[in-house]
């Protein structure tokens, strides 16, 4: 599949239902062509067995396979089969909705949306739009149904939630071999069971969550699976959050914007690139649990959305059931608050992280309240020394940590030299740091390593134990930059905190976030 920018996708296929040639395409709005209802939304509505027309809304009553194609603007399609299972063929359809959502799957059994080979599809609602009698779906395209959504060559999908998201399954979402572009006021991509995205190419500009699953109360649901996919992502909150799982297996995916960049329990980098920029964590271990009836008062929402968030540092905290685990992928984390931050425990078996984190002294690049033991591969992880932790000495490569009396400045070269002269490191600054936490193979134990900026000798490390240390790292201290904002400026947004936020007290500068 080709590369395509987000907007530009959205005005090419508006532009394409323009011409003559989707406009001419039926005559009448049903009619059959071999196993498939074709319904044409450029044509004058007329009503069959399995399709009931009210005004601008088109109700498919029956399941089976459906073409849908045309141009309207104001228009809606329902879909209340019970529980028949349902196919809907997207062959150059632009579909925007006057209320709700464009496709509100009310009723159905397992649901699948295809692209025709070589269309361009359009769904888009309307900002500000009241929804109908009878609906509360609040996407564009909107499933109470498991819905599954699969490309085909030289085809694409555009989808605009201006009034609130673009994508929502109430049930699990599946995407298969789909060029995507959304852009959405709030969620983007919401499967509330699941969210699974394989060979798929995705650009996501979200004004909340890009990425979301979000089930609490069955222990086996709420994951994010990508594989073999591309995703760029641009987010006002999460940019995927799994809050039972996130996996991320031979991917490429570049979060440009997000308040935190990957959030779930348990979040496993299997192989791929991972690329994030985030105003506060980076990666985020968390737990967030389903509230009972007794707990549905404020008090308790904030608990049990806030479980696990206890202060600073490795070993520091009671370290909840959760995990990141980095088995062979390339990451590189540019953060606002921490970096790599567990609420649980941390492993790395292999590939590399490259941390580039913040000089606020309330935020660490490596945040790991429980045990994190690095095995194998590359890391590089630099920040503040107020909050410089370590990978664990349950750890089996060697590591060291300098931390310096002043910050490096940006572009000035922090390197690490074998004795026999071997560059172990030569790392130009992206940033303003005052500690950097390293282990490579390339490091062995009873081996001295001079430390240097630029020309300028540091220090000599001899790699007497496993965790070689040079300087003093310490807690507390202000937040700098970001401790002078408002608390909920973190994300960019003026605004009083939400269902489940915590306002931070003066004591949170020791508290993970």
């Amino acid at each position: 599949m080709s590369a395509f920018p987000q907007k530009g996708l959205v005005r090419a296929v508006r532009g394409a239902f323009a011409s003559a040639v989707l406009m001419s395409a039926l005559t009448a709005t049903t009619a059959m062509a071999g196993d498939a209802t074709l319904i044409d939304f450029g044509a004058s509505p007329k009503a069959s067995q399995a399709v009931t027309v009210n005004g601008n809304t088109v109700t498919i009553v029956q399941g089976g396979t459906y073409r849908l194609s045309g141009k309207a603007d104001g228009s809606q399609l329902v879909v209340n089969c019970g529980d028949q299972p349902l196919t809907l063929i997207f062959d150059n359809l632009q579909l925007t909705s006057g209320a709700g959502a464009a496709i509100d799957i009310r009723a159905a059994g397992d649901v699948e949306i295809q692209l025709a080979a070589g269309s361009d599809n359009l769904l888009a609602d309307v900002k500000g739009s009241n929804l109908p009698a009878g609906s509360d779906a609040n996407a564009t395209l909107y499933s109470k149904a498991d819905l599954k959504i699969t490309g085909a060559e030289n085809a694409r999908l555009a989808v605009i939630g201006e009034r609130e998201d673009a994508i929502v399954s109430k049930d699990d979402l599946d995407i298969r071999k789909l060029e995507l572009a959304i852009d959405a006021a709030d969620e983007g991509i919401r499967g509330k069971d699941s969210v699974d995205i394989r060979d798929s190419r995705i650009s996501i500009q979200a004004g909340g969550d890009a990425i979301k699953s979000d089930n609490t109360e069955n222990e086996e649901k709420g994951f994010v699976h990508v594989e073999g996919s591309r995703l760029m992502i641009k987010a006002g909150d999460d940019g995927i959050q799994g809050v039972r799982a996130v996996d991320i297996v031979d991917s490429r995916i570049r979060i440009e914007e997000s308040n935190e960049g990957i959030e779930g329990r348990f979040i496993t980098f299997h192989s791929g690139q991972i690329y994030v920029v985030s105003k506060d964590d980076a990666v985020n271990v968390s737990e967030k649990k389903a509230a009972s009836k007794e707990e549905e008062g404020l008090g308790s929402k904030l608990s049990s959305m806030w479980q696990g968030r206890g202060k600073g540092g490795g070993g520091h905290g009671k370290a909840i059931d959760g995990k990141v685990t980095i088995i062979n992928a390339d990451i590189f984390l540019k953060s606002g608050g921490d970096g790599l931050d567990s609420n649980g425990h941390a492993e790395m078996q292999g590939g590399r992280l490259i941390v580039d984190g913040p000089l606020s002294r309330g935020d660490g690049y490596i945040d790991v309240d429980g045990d994190f033991k690095l095995s194998g591969g590359y890391l590089l992880a630099t920040g503040s020394s107020g909050m410089a932790q370590t990978p664990s000495d349950t750890s089996t490569q060697p590591i060291i940590q300098v931390n310096l009396d002043t910050p490096i400045t940006a572009g000035q070269h922090f390197k690490v030299i074998d004795t026999d002269g071997t560059v172990v490191l030569d790392y130009p600054a992206p940033a303003d740091f005052q500690s950097l936490t390293l282990s490579a193979p390339e490091l062995k134990l009873e081996h001295t390593y001079k430390v240097m900026i630029d020309d300028q000798p540091v220090t000599d490390l001899t790699l007497a134990s496993l965790i070689t240390r040079h300087g003093e790292a310490g807690r507390g201290g202000p937040r700098g930059d970001r401790g002078k904002k408002p608390w909920w400026d973190f994300n960019g947004k003026d605004r009083p905190p939400r269902d489940g936020e915590r306002p931070p007290h003066d004591d949170d500068h020791h508290q993970d976030s």
